[in-house]
């Protein structure tokens, strides 16, 4: 039975403070995944979104945190481990159509595509996007150009896209702009109201060679942002996914320099959650 929101509501200022029980927390967690109002709410709560923070974050909040939940984590990934094993055995000898059943949960035979033709780039960004690229998880992507004009100069660009059970988009775009176009630019970029983002996936900040023009930040469903590279270039990134990981090596589809200091969205294996903030640990 879907919980009331109005229940939930009630609940996340507990939840926040990690006051809940664990069943608690799972009858939210499983009501934010479905429910973008009550995850817009806590983030709320959590968050201030002013404007671009610039504020520091610092590893010395999580440490005291990290050192105590590493042990409880190894003995988590052990009991699953366990269980795991156990519930393969039991499948393959009882029941082979589960089994299979199993084998296509983790294999879906989705494959990533991959655009780097500059000719289609409105047709996976932007409000005249084609489907399925026309609704990322309601994420704005208004910080990229919505049309691509003569006097500006692509440099490079890509889109990445693959839905294996959630859908999740990775993009870059790299523009030079005469001088007057790229004024015009970084005006309406400045413009645009953004949102805080460090803490979120462990980001602290960008590389000291660009300066954030404008980011769009979401807990949940990742980053669209601009930085300035200065002397005409701007730079234009989204990482969107969806249960705060990407299913594919990200880092080896994008320059790293262009990604956030700090940000991790892989596999949950090694990193331990406070909040909706995430602490990665070997």
């Amino acid at each position: 039975m879907k919980t009331d929101c109005e229940i939930i509501k009630d609940l996340l200022p507990l939840y926040a403070e990690h006051m809940t029980s664990e069943k608690s927390n799972e009858m939210i967690e499983e009501h934010l995944n479905e429910c973008k109002g009550c995850r817009k709410q806590l983030d709320e709560a959590l968050y201030d979104k002013p404007a671009v923070s610039f504020s520091n974050q610092t590893d010395a909040v999580f440490t005291q945190y990290v050192q105590e939940s590493k042990k409880k984590n190894k003995k988590k990934t052990v009991i699953i481990v366990i269980v795991a094993v156990v519930l393969a055995i039991a499948v393959e000898l009882a029941v082979p159509l589960g089994f299979l059943a199993l084998l296509f949960f983790f294999d879906t035979g989705a494959e990533i595509e991959t655009n780097t033709d500059i000719s289609r780039y409105e047709d996976y960004i932007g409000k005249n996007a084609v489907e399925p690229h026309n609704d990322k998880w309601d994420m704005d992507e208004s910080i990229f150009p919505e049309h691509l004009t003569k006097e500006m100069t692509v440099e490079d660009y890509e889109t990445v896209y693959y839905d294996p059970r959630d859908a999740q988009w990775l993009s870059y775009l790299v523009v030079d702009y005469p001088e007057e176009e790229y004024e015009k630019e970084l005006k309406r970029l400045h413009d645009y109201k953004s949102t805080t983002y460090k803490g979120f996936y462990g980001a602290k900040g960008f590389d000291s060679k660009y300066d954030l023009a404008a980011m769009y930040a979401d807990s949940y469903n990742g980053f669209v942002y601009a930085l300035d590279a200065h002397e005409g270039r701007i730079i234009y990134v989204e990482l969107i996914f969806c249960n705060y990981q990407f299913d594919f090596d990200y880092e080896e589809m994008i320059p790293k320099d262009y990604l956030p200091v700090g940000f991790y969205a892989g596999n949950s294996n090694n990193r331990i959650e406070i909040g909706n903030l995430f602490v990665e640990y070997n």
